[in-house]
């Protein structure tokens, strides 16, 4: 199987675009179908797809939606960007798999983890699942939030070093604090670093990119725009691959 950090940089190269659209849509299920969500999905796909190098499915989307619906969604139609399971997933190995499992079945082509799982029976091996199992596997390593201080972000240098440890395929780091970002590439981390945290939570489009990171993930500021093609359409502008 092709590294997910090589079909990564291949989507940004080919969409010359360092965007990855978080998509955390939902419906009220008692007055929606998975199959609303879906032509919503659709619709916005269509509108954004050709400056969008990768998309993030959140829990709340693939609930409102269901797995049929999400299936249907990458498999059926000719999307030119590869999909990401944002589970934030964080329990034991055996457990971990799993869910790695039934997301590979479904279309996705990485899942999101965290970190703070540990080593044994924890992201190592849940890593090493997910090589045989044919999925890509993100690590957290920081979150872009105020609270993420308190705890999580204040243990990222042993994170960071575990997930190159595990051999994570990627890792997410925010836009918000982009100190870690610096942080992990001159601790030596090569791989793909993804940052959330553009529009809705502060940060500036082009600040994780400059600070180190490969890609930004942005949501809300695009979805939830009046014109989400123009948006992307001058994000993109920003975040060109080259």
């Amino acid at each position: 199987m092709e590294p997910l950090s090589m079909k990564l940089r291949k989507a940004g190269e080919s969409k010359n675009s360092r965007i990855i659209l978080a998509v955390d849509v939902t419906k009220e299920f008692s007055r929606a179908s998975g199959m609303d969500v879906l032509l919503d999905l659709l619709k916005l796909f269509n509108s954004v797809g050709k400056y969008v190098a990768g998309v993030k499915i959140g829990l709340p989307t693939l609930l409102s939606a269901g797995p049929e619906s999400i299936y249907r969604l990458i498999n059926e139609y000719e999307w030119d960007f590869f999909f990401i399971a944002d589970l934030k997933i964080a329990d034991i190995s055996y457990v971990n798999s799993l869910i790695l499992s039934r997301l590979r079945e479904i279309g996705f082509d990485a899942a999101i983890i965290h970190s703070f799982i540990g080593r044994e029976k924890g992201l190592m091996d849940t890593v090493e699942a997910a090589r045989d199992i044919g999925i890509g596997v993100i690590s957290v390593v920081a979150m872009s939030h105020p609270g993420a201080n308190d705890i999580l972000n204040k243990n990222f240098d042993y994170l960071l070093q575990l997930s190159m440890d595990s051999g994570v395929d990627a890792v997410v780091l925010p836009a918000t604090f982009t100190e870690y970002i610096k942080r992990a590439r001159n601790a030596g981390f090569k791989g793909v670093i993804m940052s959330p945290g553009i529009g809705a939570q502060g940060a500036k489009p082009g600040s994780a990119i400059k600070a180190g990171a490969d890609f930004e993930i942005i949501g809300r500021m695009i979805y939830k725009s009046e014109d989400p093609t123009t948006t992307a359409r001058k994000l993109v502008e920003v975040l060109r691959w080259e």
